[in-house]
């Protein structure tokens, strides 16, 4: 496999990755110290959650957690600066034959 293609499988990665954080962080924060709003929603509601709705939580884990997500999408920009690779070129390598399942990928950095 092309170098160039095995790069923008890792940029795939890192979002597949921080999505899987940020999922972790909701269901810790809404365990815990968001427990309150989450009982006024009701069943079948939803509500479109930022990493800075939960980033000033006091919750240590969340913290520690929060920073990793902003690491990880610290890296995904600088990978993705160092090695020019366009939106278009994380697009065609989604539809492609080599997709693996990230659902969650947009193209653009999703957060």
């Amino acid at each position: 496999m092309e170098y160039r293609t095995q790069i923008i499988k890792t940029l795939k990665s890192l979002v597949h990755t921080r999505n899987l954080l940020f999922g972790n962080v909701l269901n810790i924060a809404t365990a815990g110290e968001l427990r309150d709003i989450m009982d006024a929603f009701e069943e079948g509601d939803s509500y479109d959650f930022q990493l800075e709705h939960v980033a000033d939580l006091k919750d240590p884990n969340i913290k520690k957690l929060v920073h990793l997500i902003k690491q990880v999408e610290e890296l995904y920009e600088e990978i993705k600066d160092t090695n020019n690779i366009l939106s278009e070129e994380l697009e065609e390598q989604e539809t492609g034959e080599d997709s693996d399942n990230t659902d969650e990928w947009q193209g653009e950095l999703p957060f």
